[in-house]
């Protein structure tokens, strides 16, 4: 990986570095300084990121996203070294949540596993200028989730994991209705929407069915949770 793969005349000098595995960033950073890149550095965990992020901000950052805590070190990135381009290194084509995640971060670029190091090196000399490279079926990934980001409702019900009777029970909730009424229009016991409201209460966690349509009518955000985390610490994303 080290061998010389092309010629590099770009202004492109500092890189930082981020893996937990060493192999990784030994390799990568002598492959970047046989490229003529100049300044690597390198960070493993939080606090070698932390520190590695000291002083003037490097040009730009490749995370390897095979790391168990990716999301975390972006927010961490984001918080210390905002505006600093970051390349998604390794991204895995099928996982979803990673790849909304990385774009939610605002990644510059997405390098696949099955792309070389020329590859990389270009992604690197694109995103440095400003530029940002999407490959077509990350792009049909993240268009797969915008109906969930549009319509946050339904995201919210599906990530609580409410049967498809619960949310029916909700959306009644939400009008209103009394076990009685549900029951009368769902054409089912009494008592069975009392065990649904009940599950419903759980799996959402709130404690009445006013929360319950609350929750349903105006689920939180990711900045919410956020926001919320933020205020039970000014470094949440160090958790």
């Amino acid at each position: 990986m080290a061998a010389r793969v092309i010629s590099v005349n770009s202004p492109v000098s500092d890189v930082l570095v981020v893996g937990d595995c060493a192999l990784y960033r030994e390799a990568l950073t002598s492959a970047l300084l046989s490229n003529g890149m100049s300044c690597i550095r390198t960070a493993w965990d939080l606090s070698s990121l932390m520190d590695a992020l000291e002083g003037p901000a490097p040009q730009v950052i490749l995370l390897d996203t095979v790391v168990g805590r990716a999301e975390t070190y972006l927010r961490a990135i984001g918080h210390l070294s905002p505006g600093v381009p970051v390349i998604a290194v390794a991204t895995p084509d099928d996982d979803p949540d990673l790849i909304f995640a990385c774009a939610k971060a605002g990644v510059a670029a997405y390098h696949l596993r099955i792309e070389s190091l020329a590859d990389l090196l270009g992604l690197i000399h694109v995103a440095a200028q400003g530029g940002t490279r999407c490959p077509p079926h990350i792009a049909a990934t993240l268009l797969r989730r915008i109906p969930a980001v549009a319509d946050p409702r339904r995201s919210a019900t599906r990530d609580s994991g409410l049967t498809t009777r619960e949310i029916q029970v909700l959306h009644m909730l939400e009008l209103g209705r009394s076990n009685q009424q549900i029951a009368l229009e769902l054409s089912i016991a009494v008592h069975t929407v009392k065990n649904h409201v009940h599950n419903l209460l759980t799996k959402l966690g709130v404690n009445t069915r006013a929360e319950a349509a609350a929750a349903f009518h105006r689920p939180r955000t990711y900045d919410e949770d956020d926001r919320r985390s933020s205020s039970r610490s000014s470094q949440s994303w160090l958790r």
